[in-house]
Order: structure tokens, then sequence, then C-alpha cells
């Protein structure tokens, strides 16, 4: 009967949900009372899923999750858990929210979801956490927000999302929702609108907004406004334009509407990364880029993207404007575009001389392959602002003529190796605002004659060796704002880089031997916006950077850490205060010699060699260590030699003795030798005197 009862209570909690006890009393987790508060602390312990769980229902408590992996939360997923008042998940890998998870924590006041994989907030994605007040979000993938992600907290006040992908906020996001106080920092903001945004938030005292990359111009005036009469009290973040060149590293709060918007039609001096419509890129290859203090740069400004494509610091573009000859013989401007029937309501112009100009901007595209009918010679691609997820193969083998490719501001998640195998033509290509995360020479495969590549505004953490090997004409490369902290080894190995942009990532120094030493051919490189640790790691990179000059260096390098040195430009400091303890061990010749030299930079070899004079190069080391070998070789066989000589001097001397005593006797010793071994039962050393022809010990 005892039995049967068991077996019937174990199939009702199996057919409950599968709930095992509660996570206190089985001690699955540690449940600890800290200042008269529960803490249920359940870190690292391997939960892919909280559905077989339940937690105490007597009180309230704190609830522990980091470290886990709660990659996906699904519906009901604390159902258990109604008691909570906080809950923690930071580092779980956590990328999917689905709508219906937080139902039940209508307690929950805090909930911490940093450090994580989340790349999107949904409508509903925060359903059920009616009294929540603090939400911590930074560190995470986050770039899409849909408007009506925050309607269920009516009572969220402090909402942190630093350091995430976001570009946009989306109208009436805040509507409805409390927000006191406000992070951004870190995203890829470039303005933000009053209307429907700004306005939503009256009662802010907090809004941190540094490490964006604002576009001063006449769409930023509204939030300088908006700042400057918001109460004085509030702490406000610093707004430093990115763009355009003229105003970069200015504070916003220092500008003037006419540094904004200009009342007078005028060029902006960053240049597009897209050719602009009534321009097109000639065959050949690109003009020989200046050098500093040389001949002035072929690359001229141009005004604002037309396709929608994002502006990157400098003259970073090289376009030609081409004429078309006309029957007289002189030149005149191109034609006007004639319009042709295109796919998916895209727009399609033939240029006399220059194939098709497709144009398939905002069209909703979510995949290359519903582009049918293929038309033959297209040479200019266009999809920019569309939803496209991944890209494969078998998507270009129909556009072998393609020059330029726009891929900018989709939802690019994968890229199939050999993607580009057959645009053996390409020259410009845009996959900057999507997601890709890891760059590898497989993706490459093809693009032989690469000009230009931009892969901004990614969240690219790892870049493979040998990915650019595979676009030996490379000239351009646009890497900021991405995730990376490290660059492999001989990454720019047979590249002839003349233009590179590494701002805004997370560098806190660079390598020079392997690394940048290969970039034996840049006229411009941007680093700024990177956390630089200002210790003895970061001498080598300075006195490289110190070779390039102002020319070459754009912007100023700002040191992070360690404190003493925070937002100081380290080329201003000199090495001995950035690194005294290496230093210090230098004679003061040496020092001197040292700070005036380039060091590193000029060797590339060898990182702290120049700092470390007791180190022995093992170009001397390994040639000396040889000759004391062969020298004791040689000695080793002298000696020998000579004992051979006098064995044999002694033979000849004793020549009266018979050969057949000699035999025997030696046949003894030999005997005596090898059978009873050369020392005595009690250990005294055997002796053999076979010379005088008797035997003892």
């Amino acid at each position: 009967m005892l039995l049967w009862i068991l077996l019937l209570e174990t199939s009702l909690c199996f057919a409950a949900g599968n709930v095992t006890g509660d996570v206190c009393k089985e001690k699955i987790c540690s449940c600890n009372e800290i200042e008269g508060d529960l803490h249920v602390d359940c870190e690292k312990k391997g939960f892919t899923s909280l559905q077989r769980f339940t937690a105490p229902t007597s009180q309230f408590y704190h609830l522990f999750l980091h470290g886990n992996s709660l990659t996906r939360l699904f519906p009901n997923e604390f159902a258990n858990f109604y008691n909570a008042v906080s809950l923690h998940m930071e580092n779980n890998g956590l990328h999917e929210i689905v709508p219906g998870a937080f139902l039940g924590l209508q307690l929950v006041k805090r909930l911490h979801i940093n450090n994580n994989k989340i790349k999107s907030f949904r409508k509903q994605t925060f359903l059920g956490l009616d009294d929540l007040e603090y939400l911590q979000a930074d560190f995470n993938l986050l770039r899409d927000i849909d408007p009506g992600a925050f309607q269920d907290l009516n009572k969220l006040e402090v909402l942190i999302l630093n350091d995430n992908l976001i570009s946009t906020l989306p109208a009436n996001v805040f509507q409805y929702v409390p927000i006191t106080h406000l992070d951004l920092r870190g995203n890829r903001l470039k303005t933000l609108p009053y209307e429907e945004v700004l306005e939503q938030i009256p009662g802010i005292a907090e809004i941190l907004l540094e490490d964006n990359p604002w576009d001063c111009t006449c769409d930023l005036l509204s939030l300088k406004e908006w700042l400057e009469n918001i109460p004085k009290n509030a702490l406000i973040g610093r707004v430093v334009c990115e763009a355009p060149t003229r105003l970069q590293g200015k504070d916003l709060n220092e500008t003037t509407e006419q540094d904004l918007c200009p009342l007078k039609s005028r060029v902006d001096s960053s240049l597009p990364a897209p050719p602009a419509q009534e321009e097109t890129f000639a065959p050949g290859p690109l003009p020989t880029p200046f050098k500093p203090n040389g001949p002035e740069d072929p690359a001229t400004p141009g005004s604002a993207p037309p396709n929608g494509g994002t502006k990157i610091p400098g003259n970073w573009q090289i376009k030609i404007r081409p004429t078309v000859v006309t029957a007289a013989g002189g030149a005149r401007s191109k034609a006007p575009a004639n319009r042709l029937p295109c796919p998916g309501g895209c727009s399609c112009d033939h240029i006399p001389g220059s194939g098709l100009k497709m144009n398939c901007n905002n069209r909703n595209v979510s995949s290359l392959a519903d582009l049918k009918p293929k038309l033959a010679d297209v040479q200019e691609l266009f999809l920019r602002d569309n939803k496209i997820h991944s890209i494969r193969k078998s998507h270009f083998v129909d556009y072998k003529s393609l020059i330029l490719l726009d891929l900018g501001n989709n939802n690019i998640a994968t890229v199939e190796n050999n993607t580009f195998k057959n645009l053996l033509d390409l020259r410009w290509l845009y996959m900057d605002s999507n997601y890709l995360d890891t760059l590898s020479r497989e993706k490459f495969a093809g693009l032989q004659n690469l000009e230009y590549l931009n892969v901004e505004y990614n969240a690219i953490q790892l870049i493979l060796p040998g990915t650019f090997h595979a676009m030996p004409k490379l000239r351009i490369l646009i890497l900021n704002n991405n995730l990376l902290r490290s660059l492999p080894v001989d990454v720019f190995a047979g590249v002839s880089l003349s233009k590179l942009s590494l701002h805004n990532n997370y560098f806190m120094y660079l390598p020079v031997a392997g690394v940048l030493d290969q970039l034996t051919s840049i006229i411009q490189i941007d680093l700024h916006g990177n956390p630089w640790e200002c210790s003895c790691t970061i001498v080598p990179f300075k006195q490289w950077a110190e070779r390039l000059g102002s020319e070459v260096l754009m912007s100023d390098l700002k040191c992070e850490t360690p404190v003493n040195f925070f937002r100081k430009d380290f080329m201003l400091l000199a090495n001995d205060e950035i690194c005294p303890q290496l230093y210090a061990r230098i004679s003061p010749t040496l020092t001197s010699h040292s700070k005036n030299s380039t060091g590193l930079a000029e060797t590339g070899t060898h990182s702290n060699s120049y700092l470390d004079t007791s180190r022995v190069s093992i170009s001397v080391l390994v040639p000396g260590l040889l000759l004391v070998f062969v020298t004791s070789a040689f000695t080793v066989v002298g000696m020998l030699v000579f004992i051979l000589r006098n064995r044999k001097r002694s033979k000849r001397r004793d020549a009266n003795s018979s050969a057949s005593e000699i035999n025997s006797l030696q046949t003894v010793c030999d005997s005596s030798y090898w059978h009873n071994g050369p020392y005595n039962a009690d250990g005294a050393h055997r002796v053999y005197d076979c010379g005088s022809h008797s035997l003892s010990d």
C-alpha cells in the first residue's frame, strides 16, 4: 500500500510539470538572509531552464542567476518564482526573450540582464513586470527596439542601455514611461530627435550620451536646445561631434546654430561612402594617393550620401567623374539615365558605356534570390536599408560584372564562404551597419580587385589570421565602431593599405611587431575612441605613432587607464612617465637615446628590446654557444688521441713477454671481470693485476 501511494505521488508530480522541490530546501542554490533580505544565490549552476524549479513561497527574495546557460527565455519561465523582488541574469549568453517570459514576476522592481547577447527588444518583451523600476541591459548586442517595447513598464525610472549597438530610438518609445535616469553611452547614435522621443521624458534627472558618433548637423539642433533647457541640476553627459570633419571632437554645447546648420548651402567636409548618383567609377586603378607633405589628395569632398550611405571621417573615398565624348570630339557631361524595367520594384538606370546601376534601397528585400528576373551587365547594385539576414554564393552568380555592391544597414549576420568568389571586378563593398561578428579569409575569397571595404557599425569581435590576404589590392579599410579588442599577427601582410579606420573599438594597445609595422603605405589612420591603457605595453605603439606625425594620425589618442592619466593625450606624455620602472633600469645615455629614437618602430621585431639591456640577442647567443661546443669537441678528441698513443708506447716496452702468457692472462682478466663484477662481496673494489701474472682482491 505504501509503495502504491509513493508511486501515485510521483506520477502527480510529473503531471504537474515535473517541478522539483524548493531550490532552498533541496540545497540546489545557496539561500541566506543578508540584512533582513533573503538572497537565493543560484550562480553558475548550469541551468538551461527554470521551469523544473520552484522557490520559497513564504517570503520575498532576491534571485541571483548570473553565470548560467539561460540562452533563451520562454513564456512562463519564472512562473514558480513569483515572490522575487529583484532578478539578476548577467552573463548567461542570453540572446532571445520570448514575450511572456516574465509573466508572474509582478513584484520585481530591479531586472539585470546586462552582459548578454540580446539583439532586440520586441513588443511585450517585458510583459508581466508591472512594478519594474530599474532595468539594466548594458553590454549586449542590442540594436532594434520596438516602439512598444517599454509600454508595459509604467513605473520604470532607471534605464541603462550603454555599450550596445543602438543607432536610433523609435518614435514614442518612452510614451507613458516615467524615465528619470537614462544611460545611452557607447552606442551608435548620430542624432536624437525631440519630437516623440525627448519630449516624452520631461522629468529627466540624468542622461548620459558620451561615446556616440554624433552627426553635428541641423538634425542635432533640437537636442542642443533640449539639453540647454532641462533642469540645471540634471547630470548631462557630453555630446562630442564625430561628423562633419570640421566639427570633429568639438563639444555640442560649444557650437552655434550657424556651426550646425549654415544658412548658405555648402559642401560637407566629410566624404560620402557610396558614389553620388551623378558620378560613377572609371575603370582602372585608383589614382596614386598623396603622401604627407606631398601632392594634394586626388579625392574631392562630396555631398551627403545619396543612397543612405554612411559618412566616414576625412577623404576616405576616391571618385572619378566620367565624361562622354560627343560626335564632334568634345567632352560633355554624361547623358541622363534611361529608365529600364527592374525586378522587385527596384529602379534601373542605363548609363552609356557604364552598364547598369540598379537601386533597390529600402525596398523591403529579404533575400537576393527574390530579385527576378536577373539583369545582365549590372555594375552598381544598391541594397541598403532592407531586411536581408544572410547572403550566399548562389546570390551573385548572375552579377559577375559588379564594380560596386552596397549591402549596408541590413540584418546580415551570415556570409557563406566563397559568396563573392565570382565578383572578380568588384572594387567597392559596403557591409556597414549589420550583425557581422567574425571576419575570415573564406568570406572574402575572390575579391582580388577590391580596393574599398566598409564594415563599420557591426558587432565584429574577431578577425581571423589571413582575412585580408584575399584582397591584395585593398587600399581603404573601414573597421570603426565594432567590438574589436585585438588584431592577429600578420593581419595586414601583403596588403598595401593607405587609409585605415579603427576608431571606437575596444583596443587597449596595438602591437607594432607583426601588425602596425606592416602598414608601410599608410597615409591616414584613425584610432581615437579606444580605451588606451597608458602603461609600459603601449610605449612601442606610442613611438610608432610619433613616427607617423599629425598628418597621418587623425585626432588625439586619450588614455583610459591608469587613473592618473585618464583622458590625457598619451602622445604628450614622456615614455619614462608612462613606464618609469623599466626606464629606471637603463643607463642615462641609453635612456636619452631611447627617447630620441623610434625603438621598436624601427626594428619591428622585439617588443621590449629597447628597454632591457640585460638581454642577449639570440643572433649573438646561438653562434657563441656553437663555438663553445665545437671547441670542447676538439679538446675531447685531442685528449683521446693522446691517451691512445701513450698506451701503444707502453705495449712496446712489454715486448719481452710471450704472446701466449699475455693472451692467457687477458682471458682470465676479462672472464673474472665480467662474471664476478668490479666489486667484491663486501663492496670493496676488486683489483685485477694482469701485468704481474696474478689475480688478487
